[in-house]
């Protein structure tokens, strides 16, 4: 821990969570950190303000075109379902018995994770949940297949269809790649930045999408930014996206079709801090 850091973990005891005192109290510690943004988002990153993290929500889509479409490996868009079902992992080849870190959203919006092991194409039952928001091999030996989570039992050689589709990542990538994110339960996310990438010789408009469907927010649908053959980064600060709230990124194109890829660091917060 830096020696300048305003406090240290063992500041906060059992107390905490006993009084709204000592809530307060940490509120005033992390206010302080607001003096230096870079400083602050820093710390962030190495874990040393409390009720705070670091989101890195990424994916690209090798071929978007001139209907608007989901960022994933995947063509089309994504399927919200919002009745809890039973969630399932499995990847494409029969012979992966690794794990896999997931991340994901309960039937309550709360956030829940651990570490699953593969049983080839056979399903892998998670838990009854809506959504996964981060998932990546946890093992230094990369998955032979495909990795997916899907809310049914409708697979064929361990890949669900499409619509059942919660989370997926490829085998080159390791990591879960999906222009998704949904805010727990008592939280609050906070945008960065945004990095959008076009290829050469095509210009791609992207979106920025968000719903609530308990009807706390209507579903938005607003351009962010037009690329071409380029990589444009967007300021996010001050964007706010409140608790249990989908919010996604679409790209189209014009003419044709091409790659488009981003990356959105994101801050997420637990409400205790704000």
């Amino acid at each position: 821990m830096a020696d300048n850091c305003p406090y240290n973990i063992q500041d906060f005891g059992p107390s905490d969570l006993m009084t709204s005192e000592v809530i307060d109290e940490r509120r005033m510690k992390v206010e302080t950190q607001l003096k230096s943004t870079e400083d602050f988002i820093l710390k962030i990153s190495k874990g040393l303000i409390p009720g705070h993290r670091i989101q890195y929500i990424h994916s690209y889509a090798p071929d978007i075109g001139t209907t608007e479409e989901f960022i994933w490996p995947l063509n089309g868009q994504y399927t919200f379902n919002d009745t809890p079902s039973n969630l399932y992992l499995t990847s494409s080849n029969a012979s992966d018995t690794g794990f896999v870190f997931i991340r994901w959203i309960d039937a309550n919006y709360d956030e829940q994770q651990d570490v699953y092991q593969l049983n080839g194409q056979t399903p892998v039952l998670i838990g009854l949940g809506l959504r996964v928001n981060q998932a990546f091999t946890a093992g230094v030996n990369q998955t032979l297949g495909d990795i997916y989570v899907s809310n049914a039992l409708s697979h064929s050689s361990g890949v669900p269809s499409q619509s059942t589709t919660v989370m997926m990542y490829e085998q080159k990538t390791q990591t879960r790649s999906m222009a998704l994110y949904t805010v727990p339960r008592g939280h609050t996310a906070f945008g960065l930045s945004g990095y959008f990438s076009s290829p050469k010789n095509r210009d791609n408009d992207f979106f920025w999408n968000v719903r609530n469907p308990l009807g706390l927010l209507p579903p938005i649908n607003t351009n962010v930014v037009s690329v071409y053959q380029t990589t444009t980064e967007i300021d996010f600060k001050f964007t706010s996206i409140p608790e249990e709230t989908d919010a996604w990124f679409t790209a189209k194109t014009e003419t044709g079709t091409g790659r488009v890829s981003i990356r959105i660091p994101t801050i997420i917060v637990d409400n205790n801090y704000l």
